[in-house]
């Protein structure tokens, strides 16, 4: 514990410059003001003393000593005192009644629930938040961006909180080359002259900011250009069934239905020179804004304009600095020779999709499928080569990327309110401050509900509350580069991460439509979030219903449940990873979204990681009030609440049923190879049903405990296995080809970052069967069948109270 305690110890915090219930607006001051108190030594004339002779000659020194000596007693006593009553996140010490019995000292209060949600009235400490975000573009590792941590920091630092401190990080970061010229761009090229080159209007706003793809690689090919629709392996196979040959040649590839990782990683499987990414607008723009036939008008509307670049990451491997891939990045410690392992060696580069229009004109090849077709209104052809007039012309792609590895220092910041009953056990609460753009949603959203709920727990601890558990506050850096700040902190701090942390909340792009609310989140959670979902109103003024209500209403999944609104699985690319795939802390990501129904193509909300997510467009399209956002944040606080001060910690462990009936189904659909590797499910169908029934009568335990009569120690020691029961799915390089994630539950896939899947190396074993021309998948299949009936049974232990000296 000292360690992670000690990160968090920073000097004294200053308490001038916000007032409870009051708006505060950086605006009111200028940019230099600084925060941090500075004390100063003020010289003024001297006078004489009152009494300059009776300190004169050895009774003065006598007398003197011995004023010294009260003083410094006085000191003692009244410092005793004033730490015993003051020091932040001193533990309360436990009071016994009768025979030594220690009842539950602090359980959650619907009082202090409504008193919290109550402080959430000021829209416009949000609206501040947004436009001190937005006001220069927060890439990762630049000085603007540091200088909105710093100030952030310092902000966190005049608030009521045991802590606000920043930790650093030195890591491996990619930007464009803005010195070179004729680099960064996509042509088409004959022997003798250059027929088209892509270019953005982006840049006349923000000229020194370029597109680029982090981690591309840097190259200057060229080739024929052949349309690879989604970049999916079954795209791949689509090509090979229509003969189309890929290797040596450019791939024009749409965003969407994968990570961007994977498009290029499939792509470089297949022997590919490079990709090119673009936005298609059937999936950005749908059948809303005109035909296309004179390209889409978009003005006035949500949808994403012509011009706009959509910013990525095409990483392999989201494990922190691409340098130090399994431990944390911090002095002086040695780091790999090159992180080429881990990324791709295709230059990669994105396009507006009025510029992929133009690279897919008159494209030859092969018609492509119906369901392939996009909105370009160009014929969608598989290439390669360029026709016109059933002529070929000697036409390629000329595909030019220039990009630089350089070290930063990044920077994550940290804010604390401890616990005094668990103060060993963190409830954790995250959002990245980074952006590729101007970020209002993403990154603004959530950055703007993680300062209005410190803003609302530092006012509430000024009544005398403190939570029963630790509350961790965290802002992180480098998160668009693979969520590296989150990574390293989890990596520096696994230790008591793994035995402490009870759950860690996500915010990333927490505004992102306005429709209805919201939820990705592990089993173990799902009845924290919606109990908290019936506490708030909706943010549409209708007064007889909840968030909850809505929710229920306009995203209901029958199939998920017949009694609850559906709830997503997480989704692999977000600041959560670390602790969920990594350490196996349950986690949640809750937000307000667009109709996903009615838009199933849309990857995000149009405008995502394009210079065109702004406020404007934020408070235009989306919250024009921030009542939709304030919405959120009230959600979030009766959420934390539950988590940090119930007695009990307010987990349903029979979640793990939903989850663990879709996995079997899902191993059904391989089930002929596991019969090729000797395997049945009978064994592991087996050992699922003995754990889900385990945890079936954990639960009805738990609801039957009556708390009056039920001890602190009693309640500690539940708490304590709630918290191990997530860690026994934990196991070391248990996910093949992707050993930065050892949950053998619930990983992301090793085909989609953006899909979490169940039986994650059962899974990643079996699709290894698709390119494996040996058996070893089979050896690997029966590795991963064994480990997860392991990991069943811990699991079982724990709930079962089974323990090692039962078998002596």
């Amino acid at each position: 514990m000292a360690s992670l305690l000690a990160m968090f110890v920073g000097r004294s915090i200053p308490t001038r410059g916000y007032i409870a219930g009051k708006p505060v607006s950086r605006w009111e001051a200028s940019d230099s003001d600084n925060i941090d108190i500075e004390y100063k030594n003020l010289d003024r004339p001297g006078r004489q003393a009152w009494c300059g002779e009776c300190f004169s000659g050895p009774k003065g020194l006598a007398l003197k000593a011995l004023i010294l000596i009260v003083i410094f007693c006085f000191g003692l006593v009244f410092g005793y005192v004033i730490r015993k009553g003051t020091c932040p996140g001193e533990s309360k010490p436990l009071v016994a009644v009768d025979d030594g019995f220690v009842p539950i000292q602090q359980d959650y209060d619907d009082e202090i629930r409504q008193q919290l949600q109550e402080r959430i009235s000021h829209p416009l400490n949000l609206e501040d938040s947004i436009k001190t975000i937005t006001k220069h573009l927060p890439l990762s590792g630049v000085g603007q961006t540091n200088h909105l941590l710093y100030y952030t920091r310092n902000m966190w630092a005049t608030f009521h909180l045991d802590t606000a401190t920043v930790r650093n990080y030195s890591v491996q970061l990619m930007y464009p080359n803005y010195t070179m010229e004729g680099v960064n761009k996509v042509s088409i090229v004959t022997d003798n002259e250059t027929l088209f080159e892509t270019q953005t209007n982006e840049t006349n706003i923000h000229p020194n900011y370029l597109p680029f793809n982090a981690y591309s690689h840097s190259g200057h090919v060229r080739g024929p250009l052949v349309y690879g629709h989604y970049g999916r392996r079954e795209d791949f196979d689509k090509l090979k069934e229509l003969q189309v040959d890929v290797n040596q040649t450019i791939l024009l590839i749409r965003y969407g239905k994968i990570h961007p990782s994977n498009k290029v990683q499939h792509a470089e499987r297949e022997g590919a020179l490079g990709v090119i990414l673009y936005p298609d607008p059937y999936d950005y723009v749908g059948k809303h804004s005109g035909d296309g036939s004179s390209g889409y008008d978009t003005s006035g509307t949500w949808w994403l304009p012509g011009d706009a670049v959509v910013r990525s990451s095409v990483r392999y491997w989201m494990s922190g600095d691409p340098l130090t891939p399994d431990y944390p990045s911090v002095d002086d410690l040695p780091r790999l020779s090159n992180s080429q392992d881990f990324l791709t060696s295709l230059p990669v580069f994105p396009v507006s999709y009025n510029d992929a229009k133009r690279l897919m004109q008159n494209l030859s090849g092969r018609d492509v499928p119906s369901d392939w077709v996009g909105g370009l209104n160009v014929t969608y052809k598989t290439g390669p080569g360029y026709i016109v007039s059933n002529q070929e012309l000697p036409s390629e792609v000329d595909l030019n990327v220039k990009n630089e590895f350089l070290f930063r220092e990044i920077h994550n910041i940290m804010a604390t309110i401890h616990g005094q009953y668990e103060k060993d056990h963190y409830i954790i609460i995250g959002a990245h401050i980074d952006s590729w753009t101007m970020g209002a949603i993403d990154a603004g959203t959530g950055y703007a509900a993680l300062m209005d709920l410190i803003r609302t727990f530092s006012d509430q601890r000024q009544t005398g509350w403190r939570p029963r558990r630790t509350i961790i506050f965290a802002g992180w850096d480098a998160s668009k580069y693979g969520h590296i700040g989150a990574y390293e902190w989890v990596q520096e701090y696994e230790e008591q991460l793994t035995s402490g942390a009870v759950a860690y909340i996500n915010l990333d792009a927490a505004v992102r439509g306005n429709y209805t609310f919201y939820a990705e989140s592990n089993p173990l959670l799902y009845d924290i979030i919606y109990e908290a979902t019936k506490t708030v109103q909706c943010p549409d003024g209708d007064h007889n219903k909840t968030v909850y209500d809505e929710w229920q209403e306009r995203l209901k999944d029958s199939s998920f449940s017949t009694e609850h609104p559906w709830i997503a699985n997480l989704s692999g690319d977000s600041d959560h990873s670390p602790f969920q795939y990594r350490i196996g802390v349950p986690a949640m990501s809750t937000a307000f979204t667009y109709n996903i129904k009615e838009y199933p193509d849309l990857p995000s909300y149009p405008v995502y990681a394009t210079l065109n997510d702004t406020q404007e467009y934020l408070q235009t399209y989306i919250d024009p009030t921030f009542n939709v956002t304030t919405a959120l944040v009230r959600v979030l606080c009766d959420i934390i609440l539950r988590l940090s001060d119930s007695a009990i910690l307010p987990f349903n462990v029979t979640g793990y049923q939903h989850i663990m009936e879709r996995g079997m189904r899902g191993l059904k659909l391989y089930e002929s190879q596991l019969q090729d590797a000797n395997l049945r499910l009978d064994l592991l169908s087996s050992a699922v049903n003995n754990f889900t029934s385990t945890t079936r009568e954990f639960q009805n335990k738990l609801a039957s405990i009556e708390k009056r009569n039920m001890s602190e120690f009693e309640a500690q020691f539940l708490n304590d296995k709630l918290i191990r029961l997530s860690r026994a799915f934990i196991h070391s390089g248990a996910v093949l080809s992707q050993p930065q994630y050892r949950n053998v539950l619930i990983a992301p896939h090793p085909e989609n970052l953006n899909e979490e899947i169940i039986f994650p190396g059962i899974i990643n074993a079996l699709l290894q069967a698709k390119v494996d021309t040996t058996d070893r998948w089979k050896e690997e299949v029966r590795k991963q069948f064994a480990v997860l009936v392991v990991c069943l049974q811990r699991a079982r232990n724990i709930v079962t109270e089974s323990y090692p000296t039962e078998s002596l």
